[in-house]
């Protein structure tokens, strides 16, 4: 197939991150795939030119991918194409209105957050003729219950090739891992909180974050990464015991999952996406939204008792083997072709 994919904006995020693992995975599979993205995003072709030359030892300036920088995503800028991939309402929108040539089109739907933020514009949006994709249970039950909307689910995946930790330690101190990340959605000031909360009975308890930039303020004796490379992600949570994941609103939770993976046991929030991977009290612990004292005392608990933290670290490990990105990409092939072909069939006559 012919595959576009519209990247509306820039930087790491998950969300972008989710577009190039597609991208590259479908392009490996034979498909002809183009990466259309914003001009002045550079961190995302830099992102997608590490991910080929990872797979295929290409150059770090060969994408694999057919990489177009654009100011807006019109006629002109997009190849024809079968499929027409792309996320976020900004994105939806241009694309709605591009000739049917350039393909059949398809939104993947990351969360809900941007979508209350403009809720005008998410119902136009949800009103137009495209297919789409979930990333979680949570996602599609709000798309149907708020649009009346109808989503597949694919979840999201792990790389277990780069996400593991086949000698799980558990030090001590323990170390608290987080991303950093500014805006009240992120909880991470409950998150700060709580951490004080711990760190009245145990003082020597390490955090560790990694993020887009460094933080204003942040507890004492707290690690910081920014921006930091997959090796040293797989290193940062592979030296933590709990990973913790205070947002308000989440869609997945990429690096919850990633986490797990490398035997970190997750500490998150009941924020839609986080449900659809923690079984509570097994891989994991949920806890109510901005609670930072609930927070505090499930990281307590796993503080207080090693046995509980390392029989829960070989089931948030074992949890995360039921994501993985090929799985995932599986079912999205199977979805566009499936989407392709009726696309490609001719209307059913009146008298049939």
């Amino acid at each position: 197939m012919r595959i576009t994919f519209l990247v509306p904006g820039r930087g790491l995020v998950g969300g972008i991150k989710v577009m190039g693992e597609y991208a590259g995975r479908l392009r490996a599979r034979g498909h002809d795939v183009a990466v259309l993205y914003r001009r002045g995003a550079r961190n995302f072709k830099r992102w997608l030119q590490r991910w080929t030359s990872r797979r295929t030892s290409d150059a770090l300036d060969e994408s694999g991918c057919a990489l177009t920088a654009v100011r807006e995503f019109t006629a002109d800028s997009v190849p024809s194409a079968d499929v027409l991939i792309t996320t976020g309402l900004r994105a939806v929108r241009a694309a709605s209105v591009l000739p049917s040539g350039k393909g059949r089109l398809v939104e993947i739907v990351q969360g809900t957050i941007h979508v209350e933020e403009d809720p005008a514009e998410a119902r136009k949006v949800m009103a137009l003729p495209a297919r789409r994709v979930a990333v979680s249970d949570h996602v599609a039950q709000y798309l149907k219950t708020r649009f009346g909307v109808d989503a597949a689910v694919v979840p999201n995946g792990v790389d277990h090739s780069q996400f593991y930790n086949n000698e799980r330690q558990f030090r001590v101190p323990r170390t608290v891992g987080m991303i950093y990340a500014a805006g009240e959605m992120k909880g991470t000031a409950e998150a700060f909180e709580a951490m004080r909360r711990i760190r009245d009975q145990w003082p020597d308890v390490r955090l560790v974050m990694y993020g887009a930039k460094r933080p204003r303020s942040a507890p004492p004796r707290t690690e910081m990464s920014v921006r930091p490379k997959t090796p040293r992600l797989r290193a940062i949570y592979s030296g933590c015991e709990i990973w913790l994941a205070p947002s308000r609103s989440e869609g997945f939770g990429l690096p919850v999952v990633e986490a797990m993976a490398c035997g970190v046991v997750p500490v998150a929030t009941r924020a839609g996406g986080h449900e659809c991977i923690i079984e509570d009290e097994v891989s994991g612990f949920l806890v109510p939204v901005a609670d930072s004292e609930a927070m505090a005392k499930r990281i307590a608990l796993l503080l207080e008792d090693e046995s509980i933290l390392r029989t829960m670290s070989a089931a948030a490990h074992q949890r995360s083997l039921a994501f993985d990105w090929e799985t995932s990409t599986d079912r999205l092939e199977e979805l566009l072709r499936t989407w392709v072909g009726e696309a490609d069939r001719p209307p059913a006559s009146l008298g049939a």
